[in-house]
Parts: C-alpha cells; structure tokens; sequence
C-alpha cells in the first residue's frame, strides 16, 4: 500500500497520506498555501443483531465518525484487508469465531494492536470483563447500555 498519493486536477493537487488518513489540498499557483483536511475517523463495528447495527451505525454517523458494520467475525476480518479502523467495537455472542477470538486475531497483526477496542455485549460476567480488560480491551460495556457513556468513551478514544 502507497503511503502517499498525489492527484492533480486543473487547479488542485491531492496529496493523501494513507497511513495518517489526512488530506493535503494546495492550488498550483500556491503551492505553500496548504489546505489540511483530516479524513473521519473509521468504527469497525461488528454486531449479529440487525436493529443494534443499523441504529448505533447510523447515530455513529450522526457524530461525524465514519462506520463500517458486519454482522460475523469472519467478515469482520476481511474488511480489515481492505480499512484501517481507528476503532473497533465488537459484541462476544456471534455466530462462527466469537468476540474473543475476533480480539486475538485482530492483536495478532501488529497493524492494529494500537487500535482501541470496545466489548459491546449482553454477556454480563464480571470474569469476561476482567479477562477482557486483561487481555488490552479499552472497555467492557454491557447491554443494555447508556448511550452517553459509550459516546463519551469513543470520543475519549478517538476524537471525531
């Protein structure tokens, strides 16, 4: 993968930073006047529940965060092929690979064991939220849940 790329349009260049996710616009016949666009940041959000994924997805949005939803862990992980996320939040109940092994395969690549991880989950057990928070997760949050405390915790991990 490119860390830069560069387009040029009539009047504008382009220079995007992968790695970082930021935009760099400047006009050619200013080309120290920079323009500094910071790209959404990403959610993976993985949850088998249909109305929690579409309704928490869409409020994310509303908060300016850019949210990309699967509903199994196998997808989840081919969608990091393809994304960078800023963070993810992750339900433990799923169909086929479960949360916790969703975690270790996440942490395994080195490109993401930086990346908060949220527990978003109706499995309330003081254990698993120990093991979780053992293990490096940035919380353990239990359904139901108040949706200002999960608000204040993305925003603490990653400012829109």
């Amino acid at each position: 993968m490119f860390k830069y790329t560069q387009q040029k349009f009539s009047k504008l260049i382009i220079k995007i930073d992968f790695r970082n996710k930021n935009w760099y616009i400047y006009h050619k016949s200013s080309p120290n006047l920079t323009y500094f666009v910071v790209k959404k940041k990403t959610i993976l959000f993985l949850e088998d529940e249909d109305e929690l994924l579409l309704t928490l997805g869409s409020l994310l949005r509303d908060q300016r965060y850019n949210v990309i939803e699967t509903k199994t862990a196998e997808d989840a992980l081919k969608t990091l092929k393809e994304i960078n996320p800023d963070l993810i939040i992750a339900d433990i109940k799923l169909p086929g690979i479960d949360g916790f092994d969703f975690f270790h395969a996440v942490h395994q690549d080195s490109r993401y064991k930086s990346v908060p991880f949220i527990y978003l989950t109706a499995f309330n057990n003081l254990k698993a939220a120990i093991r979780a928070k053992e293990e490096g997760a940035a919380d353990y949050i239990t359904k139901p849940f108040d949706l200002e405390y999960l608000m204040v915790r993305i925003r603490e991990l990653i400012p829109p």
